[in-house]
């Protein structure tokens, strides 16, 4: 190789470094947070939901699940040291209601919810039985 192909090389090189730390050294805060990403969703016809969250970078992220009135029914802190978060709720022992399911970010922003309603279905069964004389 010539000495104009090894200058041309290391330029290169140092151009791709420099970009990359441009880049990175770009990186704000609100676009840290932007990136949580989260998901609920209910666990097969049951009484119960599965929520992760990822993600969470420097904000502290809050699972809440409050009832139609705005009662508070859970509340669970997610660290920000904590790459990723999941974790199944059971309702089935509340009440009849609509419930909501939220992922709250710290200036509370919601970032996801899910609402839902518990209904207990009862059934009627009438039988006839005829006498055999």
């Amino acid at each position: 190789m010539n000495k104009n192909t090894v200058k041309a090389f290391i330029v290169a090189i140092a151009m791709v470094c420099t970009s990359n730390l441009t880049s990175f050294a770009g990186t704000t805060n609100d676009e840290a947070t932007a990136s949580v990403k989260t998901k609920i969703s209910q666990v097969s016809k049951s009484l119960s939901f599965n929520i992760w969250v990822e993600n969470v970078a420097s904000k502290k992220v809050v699972v809440l699940v409050v009832d139609a009135d705005k009662n508070e029914i859970y509340r669970e802190y997610i660290s920000p040291k904590d790459a990723k978060f999941a974790k199944t709720l059971d309702f089935s022992n509340l009440n009849d209601g609509k419930y909501t399911i939220e992922v709250v970010s710290s200036n509370v922003d919601v970032i996801d919810s899910k609402t839902f309603e518990i209904k207990t279905n009862q059934t009627v069964n009438r039988d006839i039985v005829v006498a055999i004389r």
